[in-house]
């Protein structure tokens, strides 16, 4: 039995094919560049462990021991909602405050690209920003002390340094929950 198609089903067919691929196409994106995240980092992990054990001919300088960090996942930052005005900041995230936090993250400066005195930390560049800006308890800004700024990373980094949490507001909106001031950053 042979069905006929028309040529406008056919249009039909195709146009809803693109629109689902373009649909598909962050959300996939998203998912191969975590998977990347997350190997890389093992990498970088690996690598740092391993240079650790080998003696170096001259001694390193002393460096903070990374039990001294507490490893913070995207995720913990965004399992809950933020409704501006209406919804204040969980206990469980409160508790980080002060706290000297390890993040893995991709870097999305604000305005420099060379010596950079702060940019916003983000968990994935495809999937971030697709469509609409992210929540602001989706992001931790990184914010350099005073007088340091850093260089532009375009691939996964670890930031190492003190986590604060409350509302910063900019002409009346709030623009962060979170800001991390570094003692180090790692990238490949």
């Amino acid at each position: 039995m042979a069905i006929a198609i028309s040529k406008q089903q056919m249009k039909t067919f195709g146009t809803g094919a693109i629109v689902l691929g373009l649909v598909l196409l962050p959300g996939l994106a998203s998912f191969v560049q975590q998977q990347m995240l997350q190997r890389k980092m093992a990498r970088l992990t690996m690598a740092q462990n391993t240079m650790a054990s080998t003696p170096a001919a001259t001694p390193a300088p002393a460096e903070p021991s990374d039990s001294k960090y507490t490893r913070l996942q995207f995720d913990t930052l965004k399992s809950w909602t933020y409704i501006e005005g209406k919804t204040p900041i969980p206990g469980f995230i409160q508790k980080l405050n002060g706290q000297d936090i390890e993040m893995v993250g991709f870097m999305m400066p604000l305005s420099e690209v060379k010596n950079i005195t702060q940019f916003i930390l983000v968990p994935s560049l495809w999937g971030c920003c697709y469509g609409q800006p992210p929540a602001v308890n989706h992001v931790v800004v990184v914010k350099m002390p005073p007088g340091q700024t850093t260089k532009f990373y375009n691939d996964v980094i670890r930031v190492r340094g003190k986590f604060a949490v409350g509302e910063t507001k900019q002409d009346g909106y709030t623009v962060s929950l979170y800001v991390l001031t570094p003692d180090k950053i790692d990238g490949q």
